[in-house]
């Protein structure tokens, strides 16, 4: 459970805690007897046992039947299906070694795919609860725009410690929920940085949520790093010609009547052409 040094409107700070948002289950999994089941990691096989070390083992492709019948090398019937517990990742190089140094590259992208730019990755330290408490940057944006303009991958409740942090929490979801807005927080010196919950991590913009109910309250951190955008404008015009050439010279025969006038809209008249993906992705890989 992180801890989160919050400041409020007033500029008055307190360290609070965050807890993930509970999900009830509504479907319960059992098994023929009734008993409940679970997730379980299982071992599927070793790096040993991979098709490029079985074909290394047997000297290429004409070797291989005949080796797995003689050697019986493709299975290790010690280990795989072993139960996993604690698991933890590594990264290999192509002999199947453990590397040590890795040297991650940032791809930057645009509203297309194309890749932008491509950078080292920063490690950033964790920013959301040091001397500079995460601050309200005083940007209000009305519920019904946040959920069009942003992608919200998770959310935090922000819950009290004490009977202090109490009247300090319900005093900000009181007048998050009078305006009907979410507020952008920022961390940092500036106030104005995304939020980094753990060194590496990627960082977050935060949106804060308030409700309450009598002396009860709410209050939800919604956390998004992809933020949707409108595609650029194309020329309409244009569009228009390219699709009456290609009719014409395609398939002219094909286009009934009653389609047609759908390819000669004017220039004023917004097409039906689908949307790019949204902008602002980014992928973080391995060199």
């Amino acid at each position: 459970m992180p801890t989160i040094n919050l400041c409020d409107p007033r500029n008055r700070d307190a360290t609070v805690s965050a807890e993930p948002v509970a999900q009830v289950a509504t479907v319960r999994y059992v098994d023929t007897t009734g008993a409940a089941t679970k997730l379980q990691h299982v071992l599927k096989s070793t790096s040993d046992h991979t098709l490029e070390r079985l074909l290394a083992k047997a000297g290429g492709e004409d070797q291989i039947t005949q080796h797995l019948i003689s050697e019986d090398t493709d299975t290790d019937i010690e280990r795989v299906g072993m139960f996993l517990k604690g698991a933890n990742r590594v990264y290999v190089n192509e002999a199947g070694e453990t590397v040590f140094r890795i040297a991650q590259t940032e791809i930057i992208r645009g509203p297309l795919g194309e890749e932008k730019e491509r950078r080292p990755r920063k490690q950033q330290s964790p920013n959301i609860d040091t001397e500079f408490p995460v601050s309200w940057t005083g940007r209000l944006i009305k519920k019904d725009d946040a959920i069009r303009s942003f992608v919200f991958s998770s959310k935090l409740q922000i819950v009290h410690i004490n009977g202090l942090t109490y009247d300090f929490l319900f005093a900000m979801a009181k007048e998050l929920a009078d305006a009907k807005s979410l507020m952008l927080l920022g961390g940092g010196k500036t106030g104005k940085e995304p939020l980094v919950f753990r060194r590496g991590a990627t960082p977050h913009r935060g949106f804060l949520e308030g409700r309450i109910d009598g002396e009860r309250y709410v209050l939800i951190l919604h956390l998004s790093k992809l933020e949707l955008k409108r595609p650029v404008v194309q020329d309409t015009a244009a569009i228009i010609a390219t699709v009456q050439h290609d009719v014409a010279v395609l398939a002219p025969a094909s286009i009934s009547p009653a389609i047609a006038p759908w390819y000669t809209r004017p220039p004023g008249r917004q097409s039906a052409l689908p949307y790019p993906p949204a902008s602002g992705s980014r992928r973080t890989v391995a060199a």
